[in-house]
């Protein structure tokens, strides 16, 4: 359709319709030689080609022949001026491939709260972590007060403390060197506490981020497939990537922070109250300032800053979609509209981050103001108890630090709150996460705990996707296959062929009725236990981004290299294995990309092959094969299909005429059944009709 829309000149596609049924061929064909001026086809069946002006045919990588099928054409692949079909039928047996923040409330709070159970194993350590904590912060309070005694020791000379005894070690603080010899200790103490402190609180974090991350990934693989439909592959890399980031810095540095700061702050005042009461009630006055500042400023830094990261997520989502169509935007030369899209998404978070900026800083502005015009007031009043007496130099010097490193600590507290907030915000999304109930799999290698036969029953089952309720996919259907028998499913896309297949590896459940498997309603059995006895070929190959080998054996992990070898034999796909200089450790590349679309189908073969399963589901197979390749594979598969249980969706007739019984469905129903010869003697049938569609000349 946006090939349509797009109203080219020239077309290329590449077996177009390898796995559509024969009306809708027809219907492409038919579409497209009214509005394209040139095609250019790769096509695998013959029967594709009555229309076209010209025919070439290639074998292994050269051309062979060019035939003309009717009026002569002016050229073949180019200046070619009437409106004509080219078709290319390859018979090849391969070609060489080539963050987010959100209100702390306690809802939010109760839900964090869920993260300490991965912290509970190590408990102890983080306690070793918290005290050393606690201790450099009180410790690192008697900085100021030495500092103030070493200058009040410079201003006033007639200053006199008398010595504290300890044992036969006597301190007199009076005594500048004394004073500096315990400031340097302090600060050497504060060195080697604080060394420890981090590389405490980093074995914790790192601990409990193994065991999040490894919880997250394994809840995200059980979940059932409705899950997936309904989320964006950019926002679940979101949760398992930036979000247990934000987490881990949490729980790093954020935590020991706040709780720094409020040490710092708490004992501070009480210092403060020692030194001056006066003094420090000036001095307290102006927090109930700054802390509804804080609460108007933050409202604000808040909202914006959850939309940033929303933004930032539909960015990311962006680049997602266009590295996975990679090929269908270089197909349609997109690169000019994808990399608009971006850059509209990434001036939207420069809007937003360039707004949140503003706010936060008018924020700080207004902090650094406030309190520097406060603490010119603390020094002003101080300054006249000084005058009066009432102070001394040193104490007077110690209060303006102490008051600095509160005022330190209340800025910093904004800051490691707004982070606690983001935190928060990142755990309650991978606990969320983790909350979402996932399909009875238990993440153990183990053999089928009740082996199955291989007979299948549907009974008056009805189906509809969740997000499209008004749809029915599924309309009452029953049906029954034996055991070892083989079943073929044909009809119009969109019949519900594909979805039938999702039923009975319970990617979904029938919203009515049941499936039965050797009697027992599959609901019954062990999920994983059934699965491993089924293998799929679906249409589209999903291939890992690692060696042949390795994706072969992916059907049955631990296979032996004998095993691996016999499988890719028996599925046809040895032959072109062999011709790679790396053979079976060719990488394939990211998806595949690496090999044909025929290759990739046959290793997905050899994939079925290797699991030897007791339930055998092929969704159009054979579909990308060339007509050699494919009576190879299919001469593999009858073979594979005998004594299995077997459910072949088919677009080709022709390779279900062997089929102990054909189910033709049409709109949800199966309106007939029967065996080749039987449907193909009913001229009324869709059977009939499709099978004439496929084979007139």
């Amino acid at each position: 359709m946006r090939t349509l829309i797009r109203n080219s000149k020239f077309l290329a596609s590449f077996t177009t319709t390898a796995i559509k049924h024969t009306t809708a061929i027809c219907r492409f064909h038919t579409a497209a030689e009214s509005v394209f001026v040139t095609a250019l086809s790769i096509r695998w069946l013959v029967s594709h080609f009555h229309n076209a002006k010209s025919l070439t045919l290639f074998a292994r990588g050269c051309k062979d022949k060019i035939f003309f099928t009717s009026t002569k054409s002016k050229g073949i692949f180019f200046g070619i001026s009437n409106p004509q079909f080219l078709y290319l039928c390859s018979m090849a047996e391969e070609i060489d491939g080539k963050e987010k923040k959100k209100r702390i409330s306690k809802d939010s709070l109760r839900k964090a709260k869920r993260i300490f159970k991965y912290l509970k194993p190590h408990r102890k350590i983080f306690y070793i972590g918290m005290v050393m904590l606690l201790g450099s912060s009180v410790v690192s309070l008697l900085i100021p007060r030495l500092l103030g005694q070493v200058a009040g020791i410079g201003l006033d000379k007639d200053i006199s403390d008398a010595p504290i005894n300890i044992g036969s070690f006597s301190l007199n603080f009076a005594d500048l060197g004394t004073v500096l010899a315990i400031l340097f200790g302090i600060f050497l103490l504060q060195g080697v506490v604080s060394f420890f402190r981090v590389y405490t609180f980093a074995i914790v974090t790192e601990r409990m981020m193994l065991a999040l991350r490894t919880d997250t990934y394994e809840h995200m693989i059980k979940m059932p497939m409705q899950f997936f439909n309904e989320k964006r592959i950019g926002d679940l890399n979101s949760r398992i990537s930036s979000d247990i980031t934000t987490i881990q810095e949490t729980f790093t540095t954020t935590i020991a922070e706040f709780i720094r700061q409020i040490i710092i702050i708490v004992f501070g005042v009480a210092f403060l109250l020692f030194f001056s009461a006066k003094l420090t009630l000036y001095m307290l006055a102006t927090i109930p300032v700054i802390v509804i500042a804080a609460v108007i400023f933050g409202r604000f830094i808040r909202r914006l800053g959850k939309e940033t990261q929303d933004k930032i997520s539909e960015s990311n989502v962006i680049v997602q979609e266009t590295l996975t169509g990679i090929s269908a935007v270089k197909a349609f030369a997109n690169e000019f509209y994808e990399s608009v899209r971006y850059k509209n998404s990434a001036a939207t978070i420069l809007k937003y981050g360039m707004k949140s900026a503003v706010w936060r800083g008018v924020f700080s502005a207004f902090i650094i103001i406030f309190l520097f015009g406060a603490i010119a007031f603390v020094i002003w009043q101080g300054a006249e108890l000084l005058q009066k007496g009432e102070l001394e130099p040193s104490l007077f010097i110690s209060f303006l630090l102490y008051t600095a490193m509160i005022g330190g600590s209340f800025g910093g507290l904004a800051s490691q709150y707004s982070s606690l907030q983001r935190g928060i915000g990142a755990i309650e999304n991978v606990m969320d996460m983790l909350e979402e109930e996932t399909e009875p799999i238990e993440l153990i290698e183990t053999k089928p705990s009740t082996p199955v036969k291989g007979k299948i029953e549907f009974e008056q089952v009805e189906f509809n996707y969740a997000s499209r309720s008004d749809l029915e996919i599924i309309k009452g259907l029953s049906f029954q296959v034996d055991a070892g028998q083989q079943v073929a499913l044909v009809g119009p896309s969109g019949a519900g062929k594909s979805t039938l297949i999702s039923l009975l590896l319970r990617f979904y459940q029938p919203v009515k009725g049941r499936i039965l498997v050797d009697g027992k309603d599959y609901l019954d059995y062990d999920l994983s236990s059934l699965r491993r006895q089924m293998a799929l070929v679906p249409q589209e190959v999903i291939l890992f981004g690692g060696t042949i080998k390795e994706n072969i054996a992916y059907g049955k992990p631990g296979a032996s290299d004998d095993e691996i070898h016999a499988a890719a034999e028996k599925a046809n796909a040895l032959i072109f294995i062999n011709s790679f200089p790396d053979g079976m450790e060719t990488i394939v590349g990211e998806r595949g990309i690496q090999l044909s679309g025929g290759q990739r189908q046959r290793i997905a073969i050899a994939r079925a092959v290797l699991r030897n399963p007791t339930i055998l589901i092929l969704d159009e197979a054979t579909s990308s094969l060339d007509s050699e390749s494919e009576r190879l594979v299919q001469d593999a598969l009858d073979k594979l299909m005998e004594g299995r249980t077997s459910i072949v969706i088919a677009h080709r007739l022709s390779t279900i005429r062997k089929a102990d019984k054909i189910l033709v469905l049409e709109d949800g129903k199966i309106i007939e059944q029967g065996r080749h010869e039987e449907l193909i003697t009913n001229e009324e049938g869709l059977y009939k009709h499709l099978s004439e569609l496929q084979y007139k000349d």
